[in-house]
């Protein structure tokens, strides 16, 4: 079986339903000891007119799954007490005296035939057990057998016996044999009925082997194909299969003692849960399924016994309706996220959590805490508003409503569930553990008091996260936790080391992003002395340190040491390092004065322009663009040059973002040394001007626009006018030409530039790369022939492109310049160039 995860115990209190007292009389001891007879009754003799009513009328029987289930209708109504005394456990000297008068050898022969001790006997010792009449004949004497000394009232110790002839471990050899790829006989039905026969008999004969069982049982029917992809004829078997696993589970809790059954209910729910989580589709249904029975079971059955038993024990200071099941809080948060479906399966959960709901609430109206009190009246609407809609109703409104009734630790339980339930791999729905988190968020002070631990789930949960909606809500819930941190809980945070821990890199990024909830943390570190002390030595865990120091306007520069040292997590080997780098950068630079600091790691930051992944390339052109805007035009001319020149390549980037930013940064460059017009930014900015051009055309609008604001400012600095009106018109058509016309001395020039459009991804800009060559080999200064075929070598690798477009425009300009006409063809050239 796949092993459940760890679970944290948890309280879960349950209000009795009071009933009468049974008498002495209707308790037997445990194993299955019938109760006492009235004088004169002989032993083995039967049932004479005297004898105790409770063989008539003992509740076990409402659970019993076949006729032989009547066999337990004594142990069903042990007393509670009797089950969890000393006395009851059987000692090795006891169970030696057991195995040596196992039967009265005098009355041993008259019985074999009718408590089947013989077959059973015979059946253990033989080899030939896997014939399947021989199996279900074993299953059925076991099952006469516990009827006939339960009913009878015969001298046997049915543990003694079962120990010795090993019926359980038996049943389970055989269970364990079944094929999980089919069913064709009633095997697995038989043998939960006749384990659950066992459990209401002689309880102490699964003592230890419960797990196991249950295990068996699992494996067994759980992973059996889907009802609906067998014969309509076998459907019923598979039913029936199902169903016998209800009353066994109900078995094992009713006849287990009472102080035990909290744990029982655990190892139960437990493995089920565990399974209710499986990919496989079927696994899950049966689970839920279960789940579902168990609840209906505890409700109907589990209350009435818990008070019953407490009834008869006033004196005792122990009040056994509060009954802790430490996996609550995590059966909750599965079923409420379940229930937000629309199929089978969310309407079973849906029914579990309205018996769980009755449970809880009914049982802790005397324990709640105030703050408790005080949610459950604020969400009290919802408490009669929300179940009776059933499917209508959203997981957070399931969760507000059972919020007034649950323990802090259930309801952290019930978050780190949704946690886990946000990851990738997770078979549950996102959308329904977002609503379950979004509960939590509008009331974070009630849900959010375990900070530490939510943030450790978050830490484990957020590399599996990558859907966008369950990062957004993981990002709203990091948030309001940082909000809630107490000053402890900070400093544990910055002791995260980013370089080896991604994790935790990725809930830095998140702080780091927000300036209100990063000055909460920087406020709590510049409040502790020692905390400074960390950012002396040169280490990469420091980081995260330095970039909150630099981002405090009163830390001197002194306090905070050379930024230089950032130069490290500039240059790290991780992307996601010097990601989160830049993004403390450029948090930290919208501040004039830390802008000015930063200015001494600008190389190390215009390197990151080159980097391979686009989100660094992005944050370092934000970083770049607040430190531009906030110095003084005299500081912003000495690295105007040089970033200018690492800004070209961007505009043709892959990631249309990194295409907008690098424009817009470029135009504000050249805007700050648009008056002193230096000579040597001239030809950067000159090679600016095609690219922009293209770029005019390019299919995301903001680029476009983008573009032709920053030639209007290219245009003006190199004293352009006609180019400027041509760009501020949108006159694009006629700029190409103007371009060429200008700049006869740079046609070659704009040649090479022009090559690498002819493979771009946007079709658009392909057919403006044909256009612009054809018309640049009229101007071009060499009307050799061996320039022209240079030209239409070139332009024939368009001739294959996918778009038909494409091919024919190019070739035309291939059969126009093979033509070799002179210059008077040029109107016919224009023509083309400008349609």
């Amino acid at each position: 079986m796949p092993q459940p995860p760890a679970h944290r115990s948890r309280r879960f209190i349950l209000k009795g339903r009071v009933r009468k007292p049974k008498s002495p009389s209707e308790s037997d001891e445990e194993g299955g000891m019938p109760p006492k007879k009235p004088r004169g009754q002989q032993p083995g003799r039967g049932k004479q007119p005297g004898s105790s009513p409770a063989a008539e009328s003992s509740p076990a029987a409402e659970s019993s799954p076949a006729a032989e289930s009547s066999s337990g209708k004594q142990a069903a109504e042990s007393s509670p007490a009797a089950e969890s005394s000393p006395a009851a456990e059987s000692s090795p000297a006891a169970d030696s005296k057991d195995e040596s008068q196992l039967l009265d050898p005098n009355k041993a022969r008259k019985l074999c035939k009718d408590t089947s001790v013989e077959f059973i006997e015979a059946y253990v010792r033989g080899t030939e057990k896997d014939k399947e009449a021989q199996k279900m004949l074993f299953l059925s004497k076991i099952c006469a057998l516990c009827r006939t000394v339960s009913e009878k009232g015969l001298t046997l110790d049915l543990h003694a016996f079962c120990r010795k002839n090993k019926l359980v471990e038996n049943i389970m050899a055989l269970l364990e044999k079944e094929p999980m790829d089919s069913l064709n006989t009633e095997f697995r039905q038989k043998a939960m009925e006749t384990i659950a026969v066992l459990s209401n008999t002689v309880p102490r004969a699964l003592h230890g082997k419960k797990e196991s069982l249950r295990n068996a049982c699992y494996r067994s029917v759980f992973f059996l194909p889907p009802e609906s992809d067998v014969p309509e004829t076998e459907r019923a078997l598979y039913t029936k299969t199902m169903n016998a696993m209800d009353p066994m589970l109900a078995a094992f809790v009713r006849n287990c003692p009472t102080a035990s059954i909290s744990a029982e209910l655990q190892n139960i729910l437990e493995v089920l849960l565990d399974l209710a989580g499986s990919k496989n589709s079927t696994v899950r249904e049966r689970a839920v399924t279960r789940i579902e029975r168990l609840s209906d079971f505890i409700l109907s059955h589990f209350v009435a016994k818990i008070s019953d038993y407490n009834e008869k024990h006033k004196d005792s200071h122990k009040d056994l309706r509060k009954l802790y099941i430490p996996i609550l809080g995590q059966l909750l948060g599965h079923l409420f996220i379940v229930s937000c479906g629309t199929d089978s399966v969310s309407c079973t959960a849906f029914d579990a959590l309205f018996r769980f709901y009755k449970i809880i609430s009914d049982g802790r109206e005397c324990s709640l805490t105030k703050d408790m009190e005080s949610y459950a009246e604020t969400h009290k609407s919802l408490k009669d508003a929300t179940f009776p809609l059933i499917v209508m109703s959203f997981p957070c409104e399931i969760a507000e409503a059972f919020g007034g009734y649950l323990f802090p630790s259930e309801r952290l339980d019930i978050i780190l569930t949704a946690l886990e339930a946000l990851q990738d791999s997770s078979v549950h729905d996102k959308q329904g553990a977002c609503s379950v988190l979004d509960t939590a968020l509008e009331d974070p002070k009630y849900w959010l008091t375990d900070v530490p631990t939510i943030m450790e789930g978050i830490r484990k949960n957020l590399d599996s996260i990558h859907t966008a909606s369950a990062r957004r809500c993981l990002d709203s819930l990091l948030l309001q936790l940082t909000n809630l941190m107490s000053r402890e809980e900070v400093k544990n945070l910055l002791q995260f080391s980013p370089p080896s821990d991604s994790t935790a890199l990725g809930m830095w990024e998140v702080v780091l992003a927000m300036p209100q909830t990063l000055q909460k943390v920087l406020n709590a570190l510049m409040e502790d002395l020692p905390l400074r002390n960390w950012c002396t030595a040169v280490t990469e865990d420091t980081c995260i340190r330095r970039l909150a120091m630099l981002a405090q306007n009163h830390v001197s520069e002194e306090e905070f040491g050379n930024p230089v040292h950032l130069q490290s997590y500039l240059k790290h080997p991780s992307p996601a390092m010097r990601l989160m780098a830049l993004k403390g950068l450029s948090t930290v630079s919208e501040s004039p004065e830390k802008a000015r600091k930063i200015q001494v790691v600008l190389p190390d930051i215009l390197e990151a322009l080159q980097d391979t992944n686009a989100d660094v390339v992005l944050k370092a052109l934000l970083v770049l663009r607040n430190v531009m805007a906030r110095v003084e035009r005299r500081e912003a001319g000495r690295t105007a040059l040089q970033l200018a020149e690492k800004l070209l390549p961007l505009f043709d980037h892959e990631s249309s973002q990194v295409r907008e930013h690098s424009i817009c940064l470029f135009q504000a460059v050249t805007e700050a040394v648009l008056r002193q017009r230096k000579r040597a930014l001239k030809r950067t900015v000159h090679s600016s001007l095609l690219p922009l051009y293209f770029r005019m055309r390019d299919q995301s609008e903001s680029v476009a626009k983008a573009s032709g604001e920053a030639l209007v400012v290219a245009a003006e600095f190199l004293r352009r006018k006609e180019l400027k009106h041509l760009a501020q018109t949108k006159q694009t058509c006629r700029i190409g030409e103007c371009l060429l016309q200008q700049d006869g001395g740079r046609v070659e020039e704009y040649l090479q530039q022009s090559q690498p459009y002819l493979q771009d991804s946007q079709t658009v800009l392909r057919l403006e790369a044909v256009r612009f060559i054809g018309l640049a080999a009229r101007y071009s200064g060499d009307q050799s022939e061996e320039k022209q075929n240079e030209i239409i070598s070139v332009l024939r690798s368009s001739g294959k492109d996918v778009e038909p477009m494409v091919r024919c425009l190019a070739a035309q300009t291939i059969m126009i310049l093979a033509s070799r006409r002179n210059r008077t063809s040029g109107r016919r050239f224009r023509q083309l160039w400008c349609c």
